[in-house]
């Protein structure tokens, strides 16, 4: 395993002191490539896939290495083709989290299907 300067700087949005920031910035862990992406490259990140593809990669060989965990969410996405008001698509969403830190529970706001002490808001 290689600790490049790359995965130094992924590993530091999951530190405390970092919490607030990265929080406002892409929402609270288990992040998703885009959002990684994101904070790496900025704004440009959206429009170079191969930044994003880079990413992936890398979040991929920490997966690999044992520093993140990697699970799979089904999550309404905005579509490269939709405007701001589309409604988006269904897909698969993977995210990285610390080991041991990646649990994603579905809550369904205002829903009366959410039972005490086991459905908790992520977020």
């Amino acid at each position: 395993m290689r600790m490049t300067s790359r995965k130094k700087e992924i590993l530091t949005y999951f530190e405390p002191e970092q919490r607030k920031w990265v929080t406002g910035e892409i929402g609270v862990p288990p992040f998703d490539v885009s959002g990684v992406a994101y904070l790496l490259y900025g704004m440009e990140s959206f429009d170079k896939r191969h930044q994003l593809e880079s990413t992936r990669r890398t979040l991929e060989a920490m997966v690999n290495d044992g520093l993140l965990e990697k699970i799979t969410s089904y999550e309404q996405r905005q579509d490269t083709t939709q405007s701001g008001t589309g409604k988006g698509v269904w897909c698969n969403c993977s995210r990285y989290g610390l080991p041991g830190q990646c649990d994603v529970v579905r809550d369904s706001v205002g829903a009366d299907n959410a039972i005490d002490g086991v459905c908790v808001r992520v977020g």
